[in-house]
């Protein structure tokens, strides 16, 4: 994994992980917390996922349930995740344990960046010329180069779009939501709700652990690493110089 940076324009506030409902209380009434799934085998050994349907591995299952454990206090309304089976492996665990005991609604809208003949390919080295030819100018402009039978992220931001549109309600309102997603798929959310350009949302970075709670109101992003004893909530969103794949 690339080492992050945030974009940190105030210093980050320490909390125990039991004062969480409170610090989104005192910032409601409305917040969307955006996740990622949890670590794959592919993840680990760094193999282009894309839309293929790879489970947690045990690490994973790890992850996800100290996000479940973490966010158990704060009543969650629903909870949206991508159609893929490492999120929904991600957000059951999260229902169950949560007090507001939600739903989880699946959507195609929330799958990560389909990757065409890249999937299941190692991003260190390609098994022929011709996918390293791809790779290559894949890596070189993600945003708009797209994989024969792939996406770009121009694709990735118009479903991402069509789903908030589909979900009006999800930015309305009180109380608190919770999206399951992917590391791209994340990118264009934070990119529409923050009205980032493509090249600002393609740097975003959003670890395995990493959850951001948007504050709808206020119009506020803030983050945390789940994990820790002692929780630091930091305004802003982490960022990578290195692009997704490469």
């Amino acid at each position: 994994m690339r080492n992050a940076k945030l974009r940190t324009p105030r210093s980050p506030l320490s909390a125990s992980n039991s004062d969480l409902a409170e610090f989104i209380r005192d910032r409601g009434p409305h917040c969307l917390i955006v996740a990622r799934h949890g670590e794959t085998e592919w993840n680990a050994e760094r193999r282009l996922q894309g839309q293929r349907d790879i489970p947690l591995n045990s690490r994973g299952c790890s992850q996800a349930l100290a996000t479940a454990r973490f966010l158990k206090s704060v009543p969650l309304i629903q909870i949206h995740s991508s159609s893929l089976r490492r999120c929904r492996e991600t957000a059951r665990p999260i229902a169950e344990a949560n007090i507001g005991r939600p739903n989880v609604v699946s959507s195609d809208l929330l799958k990560e960046t389909a990757l065409g003949i890249l999937e299941g390919e190692l991003i260190s080295r390609q098994s022929t010329a011709e996918l390293t030819r791809h790779y290559q100018n894949f890596s070189r402009d993600e945003i708009r180069y797209r994989v024969p039978n792939g996406e770009n992220l121009h694709d990735v931001a118009a479903r991402v779009q069509r789903f908030f549109i589909d979900q009006d309600g999800l930015l309305k309102g009180s109380g608190t939501h919770l999206i399951v997603g992917h590391r791209n798929v994340n990118k264009m959310i934070l990119k529409f709700l923050l009205g980032l350009s493509f090249e600002e949302g393609f740097r975003v970075e959003h670890e395995h652990e990493r959850l951001y709670f948007y504050f709808g109101g206020s119009k506020e992003l803030w983050s945390c690493l789940v994990g820790s004893a002692l929780t630091r909530f930091t305004h802003g969103y982490a960022t990578t110089i290195g692009s997704s794949y490469a």
